[in-house]
């Protein structure tokens, strides 16, 4: 229960660092030209609409010409307004014998991959994490960075281990984490999933 608890604490901090950094990039590099800034719109929330009422302005069906999107576990479909633009998807899976998670995110902008990539080290060692390797790596003959930490939770005294690869051609960023003590485990599964990747 500790380990599970620590593991989810430790995924939940860095997916909001590399949130966090996503949008201070992405903010940046859609800033309005010429430092303006824009015109603020009253927001409108149909969530917070009778069903009987009219969607929000700026949402449109399907059929409108805006973009649908099915969440990949089947539980839910969204209806984007139009001109919405990806910018980003993680995919996180449990692997419960071998107590480890596997996490793959993916940006379209270069640009952020790269901030996150450089910073990413960095971020670990504010957490209080130990880089125990840091080293260029060829993944399916593409260039990546690996990137392997390990966290120590003061309080429960349980130490997390993290494999994380980034590799810039399709700007992929792998991890796989677990119980430090199941190191053997992680590299195996680590090296699975990437022999599993097709790009």
């Amino acid at each position: 229960m500790q380990t599970t608890k620590c593991r989810r604490s430790f995924s939940l901090m860095l997916s909001m660092f590399v949130l966090l950094g996503f949008v201070i990039s992405a903010q940046g590099e859609w800033a309005a030209p010429g430092g303006q800034q824009p015109q603020q719109q009253q927001q409108q929330y149909p969530y917070s609409q009778s069903q009987s009422s009219p969607p929000a302005q700026g949402w449109t069906s399907p059929s409108g010409g805006a973009q649908s999107l099915s969440d990949a576990l089947g539980r839910f479909r969204i209806n984007l307004p139009q001109g919405a633009v990806p910018v980003g998807a993680t995919y996180n899976f449990s692997l419960p014998a071998a107590m480890c998670q596997v996490s793959i995110m993916t940006v379209t902008q270069n640009q952020m991959f790269q901030m996150q990539q450089q910073n990413f080290s960095g971020m670990l060692r504010q957490m209080g994490a130990q880089i125990n390797t840091e080293q260029p790596m060829n993944v399916k003959g593409q260039p990546a960075h690996f990137i392997a930490a390990t966290m120590r939770d003061k309080n429960s005294g349980m130490s997390m281990h993290s494999m994380n690869v980034f590799i810039s051609k399709p700007s992929i960023w792998v991890q796989v984490m677990g119980p430090e003590q199941n190191v053997q485990q992680i590299s195996q599964i680590f090296n699975s999933v990437l022999g599993g990747l097709q790009f």
